[in-house]
């Protein structure tokens, strides 16, 4: 973004230099930037001259925070170096890539192992395999639950229609229009669904309030927590909202089924059967 990278002149015998990334610029350097100053670290008392600036990156995890970050030579600072990791951009098969890579290493020295050798995006994929499977088994238990619901509720209705058959001829021979009898079958399932809903919302809400008391700091929450999605909080209003809608919808649709059939009533049918 600024400045420039680290190259083969940056070496033992050259100055110690290093680069920041965009975060590590703001935070130290707020007004007059990063690059060109110099700074001490605590442990290896070197003295680094920043002479570039880079985008701001994430290495463990797409939930970490962004980190000011400083990075250095390898030429420079050896004492920690142990295996090291390239980044290869390409436009292409990357298989054909990475037999390409093998032979120009094979070249260079024989001796060294060329292990672990991924994609960008395979690596992301498999960060994230374990919260997807999460994800994939909750949304299946999710969907099952909610459509045994949809059909105990039906069930439970068609059962109240047939019960009622006489009750419901009565009112269509005493002149209840189809409309009337339509909203009464409707609205006995939906006042069981908006109980269920008001009771459910206020008890997922009251018990992640509880759940939540146990960490008081918010990096406590996320490590033994999580977030149910990646943005959202577990006590976000319009989750309740969409979820609250979405079940009543469902109901709605149950209860719809039944209470066409009651409206199919014959009024002198059902008399006659009593």
């Amino acid at each position: 973004m600024a400045g420039r990278g680290v190259n083969e002149h940056d070496d033992k015998h050259s100055p110690v230099v290093a680069i920041v990334n965009k975060n590590f610029s703001q935070k130290f350097f707020p007004e007059q930037g990063a690059l060109g100053q110099r700074i001490t670290d605590a442990d290896s008392k070197h003295q680094y001259e920043i002479i570039g600036i880079v985008a701001d990156s994430k290495y463990k995890s797409q939930r970490d925070d962004i980190e000011p970050l400083l990075y250095t030579s390898w030429r420079q600072d050896q004492s920690e170096r142990g295996g090291m990791n390239f980044a290869v951009r390409v436009n292409g098969d990357t298989t054909a890539l990475a037999n390409l890579v093998r032979e120009q290493v094979r070249e260079l020295d024989s001796n060294l192992p060329v292990t672990d050798m991924s994609t960008q995006v395979a690596r992301s994929s498999e960060a994230l395999a374990q919260e997807r499977l999460y994800v994939r088994l909750l949304t299946f238990f999710g969907v099952l639950a909610l459509v045994l619901a949809a059909v105990g509720l039906y069930g439970v209705l068609a059962y109240s229609v047939a019960q009622r058959t006489r009750e419901i001829g009565l009112r269509m021979a005493l002149g209840a229009r189809n409309i009337n009898v339509l909203r009464m079958v409707i609205w006995q399932g939906m006042k069981l669904v908006l109980a269920g809903v008001l009771l459910g919302a206020l008890t997922g809400y009251g018990l992640l309030r509880l759940i939540s008391s146990e960490y008081v700091h918010l990096d406590e929450w996320k490590r033994h927590m999580g977030e149910p999605l990646y943005g959202v909080r577990a006590t976000d209003p319009a989750t309740f909202l969409v979820i609250a809608g979405l079940l009543s919808l469902i109901a709605l649709t149950a209860c719809w089924v039944p209470a066409r059939r009651a409206t199919k009533v014959d009024p002198l049918e059902s008399l006659r059967q009593e």
